[in-house]
């Protein structure tokens, strides 16, 4: 999860840039204590703008991200550009491409693709090998639901503007090279070759979680992770460890640098000509960037190299060392190479976590100082027990402190702040970083003896065990993580106010205090007064959330009830493991800063209507689930009634006609009962898309119908409904030629008409015919495909209407 990273187009960037430039260029001789914030805002902008810039499609017509604009199968010609990602259900390889066959002819292509496949892929082909592929290609999906993950815009990012899935490895050919690769070929495609050889050792190696671990804190690759671990890390707070960061870095740097110095002090030479600790620590970038190569030089790498990097250069020019200055440094190095970074949850969480820890660094001297101090002359036991204590309590304020401030980061990008983290880091980090990852990196140094290598492996192995085990229980400790909405501007503000002014109270005179107390209640207040205005009007409003093949939408009434109704996609090999309910509806939700629902609504048991429900039941707790009785079971429906019956929510089948909400003159009434209730006439021969709940959400004249995924059999049977008249139709069935059929279309007589359906179902939902049908009656149609999510708003007297894309 986490939000679209930079919304608005490229042009709302400009104007604050040519304001920016001019400011600062006035102020710098006029009030010369402006320019510099001037400046900074100057640097800002244009990041801003060049990211979005960036995200623009290249306009070559042989550009793959031109020609996947249409869903279809072809045969791909391309370079693997890096090493495949395994997982447990699905791998996804990148592809270089150069050529495209569709029918008989060839065509050239170029950019990057990547391709997904179930299971893992062919073993032969590595990194640097030309390879060709069947592929069903199209545009990176993605969803316009706010609040949730962009992945698109992700993917972007990394050059990457065009997918494809590949049904089965059978239909992965390595090509044979003519030329063959020249060396400046090789040498560049030999990090990936090494790392794909030590991803495939620790797969043959070690078992599972082990060899996931090892992937993720050797290689940065994350893929290969249990499922059920990622979420015990993620749980207790502890995720941070797996990837590689500073605290890696800096652990390969000092093992270097010990190493090369006791080294370099058997030359009595080297001690009276050359200065022993500077050389060591240069000569530690050879390892870390040769660690960095083999983690696959991805941006948090690149950024915790340069951290290092900055370290040792202030070293070796004897300039004293400021961790402020120089994480600025690094950040302003960084993000001059490649502006986007800026909004990434990655660099913000890393430098925010480091930039808390240097704030609340004297605070935390001061503490750790008062501890009592041994005697000299006590004994070893000791000394070694007071220094543990003071790595101990260093730790935890340490990993406070990083919480702290990468806490509203967290919540804008993930909606969740694990509690515990500081207590999981304390425990976990001395088995997974000093012992499982020396272990790792001494025993990929000696891959060259494959027997000690495996056993350095192992070894390793039981750090990792540990490490696992010590997750699983931070993370079933109560309140371990909390779910917390989306926060405004104005909170993230107050709370960034409010940690400076924790870190410096005592410097601060008490009307210092006062006036940052009486800022952090303002900056509150800013994300406030909107909860607390009311409208002139009570407002009704009906969003029909862009889920792909699926059905997702969120009823609101006047008085603040608020009604999930259905909740799934469908499923697909190419989505394995995609929670709609975690990815999209929860992060739509918490972005709306709803933390409660009063009711679910399933309106029958597909799964395309119902698999995303469970994780909104667990963090949302509403007090109703709402279903239609039917006697069929997809696979998972049984475990969502048993999830409700084990979090107490009652599980109820409405009657024809009955309430199910009401305030301020809007009503949501259920216009068919549960399968025993049905309006046709022989109930048990209906299918089950017949059986389906039809509501209908009404405030004064205006009127939405949602008849879910009924086909032309019950539209018949609901023409004798008095109340059947809507301004707004919900397509039933998803725009399927089974359904909307002229009768009932006219019976409603829709002026607005929203279809929920998934983007590469074009012919199909909507089906064509249906759409025309529409179209002239004189209704508007709206797609999720095509528009994103649709929103829709109504006092009575009229709507107004809303998308996102």
């Amino acid at each position: 999860m986490g939000a679209r990273l930079l919304p608005g187009p490229a042009s709302a960037g400009l104007w604050p840039f040519i304001g920016c430039a001019i400011g600062a260029w006035i102020a710098k001789d006029r009030w010369p204590r402006l320019a510099p914030y001037l400046v900074g805002l100057l640097f800002l902008t244009s990041g801003w703008l060049d990211a979005r810039l960036s995200l623009a499609p290249p306009p070559a017509p042989d550009s793959i991200a031109q020609l996947a604009q249409k869903h279809r199968e072809v045969s791909l010609l391309g370079v693997l550009n890096r090493s495949p990602a395994v997982g447990p259900e699905r791998s996804t390889l990148l592809m270089d491409c150069q050529a495209l066959l569709e029918g008989q002819d060839w065509r050239p292509a170029q950019g990057l693709i990547q391709l997904t496949l179930p299971g893992p892929p062919p073993p032969g082909i590595v990194p640097g090998d030309l390879f060709l592929a069947r592929a069903a290609i199209g545009p990176v999906p993605s969803y316009g639901v706010p609040g949730a993950f962009d992945y698109r815009e992700y993917l972007a990012y990394q050059g990457i503007r065009a997918s494809g899935f590949i049904r089965s490895p059978a239909l992965i050919a390595k090509v044979t090279q003519l030329p063959p690769p020249s060396l400046a070929q090789r040498l560049r495609f030999l990090p990936e070759r090494i790392r794909y050889r030590l991803s495939r050792l620790l797969a043959r190696t070690l078992p599972q979680p082990e060899a996931g671990v090892y992937q993720a804190i050797l290689l940065g690759e994350m893929a290969g992770l249990p499922p059920t671990v990622l979420e015990d890390f993620k749980a207790s707070g502890s995720v941070h460890i797996l990837s590689i960061s500073g605290l890696h870095m800096a652990l390969v740097s000092l093992v270097s640098t010990l190493v090369i110095s006791f080294l370099l002090r058997r030359s009595t030479w080297m001690l009276l000509n050359l200065p022993a600790p500077k050389v060591a620590a240069l000569l530690s970038l050879l390892p870390l960037t040769l660690y960095a190569l083999i983690a696959g030089f991805n941006p948090p790498v690149v950024r915790s190299l340069v951290m290092v990097a900055i370290f040792i250069l202030a070293l070796l020019v004897d300039r004293q060392w400021s961790i402020i200055n120089n994480l600025a440094l690094a950040a302003l190095i960084l993000l001059a190479a490649n502006p986007p970074l800026l909004f990434t949850a990655s660099f913000q969480l890393t430098f925010g976590a480091v930039l808390a820890i240097a704030i609340f660094a004297p605070a935390g001297s001061e503490i750790i100082g008062r501890l009592p101090a041994p005697k000299t002359d006590c004994s070893l036991p000791v000394r070694l027990g007071h220094g543990l204590r003071k790595w101990g309590l260093a730790s935890i304020l340490a990993s406070l402190a990083a919480t702290l401030g990468t806490a509203p980061i967290l919540a804008w990008q993930f909606n969740r702040i694990p509690l515990v983290s500081p207590l999981s880091t304390l425990l976990i980090e001395p088995f997974l970083c000093l012992w499982s990852l020396f272990l790792g990196l001494a025993a990929c140094l000696l891959t060259g003896l494959p027997a000690l290598a495996h056993q350095m492996f192992v070894w390793g192995g039981l750090g990792i065990k540990v490490s696992v085990g010590l997750a699983r229980l931070c993370a079933r400790l109560p309140a371990s993580s909390i779910w917390v909405p989306t926060p405004g501007l104005g909170l993230t503000a107050a709370w960034v106010a409010g940690l400076l002014l924790l870190a410096h109270w005592r410097r601060l005179s008490r009307r210092g205090v006062g006036l940052g107390a009486g800022l952090i209640v303002i900056l509150c207040l800013i994300d406030l007064r909107p909860l607390l205005a009311k409208p002139d009007r009570p407002q009704t409003r009906l969003s029909v959330l862009d889920v792909g093949q699926g059905s997702a939408m969120i009823a609101e009434l006047p008085d603040g009830e608020v009604f999930l109704i259905d909740g799934g996609r469908k499923p697909s090999p190419a989505s394995a493991g995609f929670d709609v309910g975690e990815n999209l509806i929860a992060p739509f939700l918490w972005r709306r800063g709803l933390t409660r629902l009063t009711a679910v609504i399933c309106s029958h048991p597909d799964a395309d209507h119902f698999n995303g429900i469970p994780f909104i039941l667990r963090h949302f707790r509403p007090q109703t689930l709402w279903i239609n009785g039917s006697e069929h079971r997809e696979n998972g429906y049984q475990e969502l009634l048993d999830l409700a019956a084990q979090l107490k929510v009652r599980v109820r089948v409405p009657v024809p006609g009955q309430t199910l909400g009401e305030a301020d003159g809007a009503r949501l009434v259920s216009l068919t009962g549960g399968q025993a209730g049905q309006t046709t006439s022989s109930p048990t021969a209906a299918s089950v898309n017949n059986q389906s709940l039809v509501l209908s959400l009404s405030q004064g004249r205006i009127r939405i119908l949602m008849p879910s995924d009924i086909e032309q059999q019950e539209e018949e049977a609901l023409l004798s409904e008095p109340n059947l008249a809507s301004t707004v139709l919900v397509a039933p069935h998803h725009g399927s030629d089974s359904s909307s059929s002229e009768a009932f279309v006219r019976a409603v007589g829709p002026r607005l008409v929203a279809i929920s359906a998934g983007q590469n179902q074009s012919g199909h939902f909507p089906a064509p015919a249906v759409e025309r049908r529409y179209q002239d009656l004189g209704c508007r149609v709206l797609e999720t495909a095509a528009h994103g999510s649709i929103f829709l708003a109504t006092d009575g007297q009229q709507v107004k209407v809303k998308t996102y894309r």
